[in-house]
């Protein structure tokens, strides 16, 4: 999943929960954590389990800023 948000210039911070005891702790207790990689959206508001590229994108999609229609 890291090289795919790096190809598309998405910023991104990764927490590895085999290392990290409070990021681990989050996953489960906050997110539910059952798989892996749990991205997370919107500070929490918005979850996509394992590498779902399709409802990555469309998350993103969904999150986007409104762009302004051409006049």
């Amino acid at each position: 999943m890291e090289s795919y948000f790096t190809t598309k210039g998405i910023p991104f911070t990764v927490r590895d929960i085999r290392k990290d005891p409070s990021a681990r702790k989050e996953w489960r207790e906050r997110y539910g954590g059952e798989i892996v990689p749990t991205i997370v959206f919107d500070g929490g508001k918005r979850i996509v389990d394992g590498c779902d590229i399709p409802a990555i994108e469309r998350t993103l999609r969904e999150l986007a800023p409104a762009t302004p229609a051409p006049r």
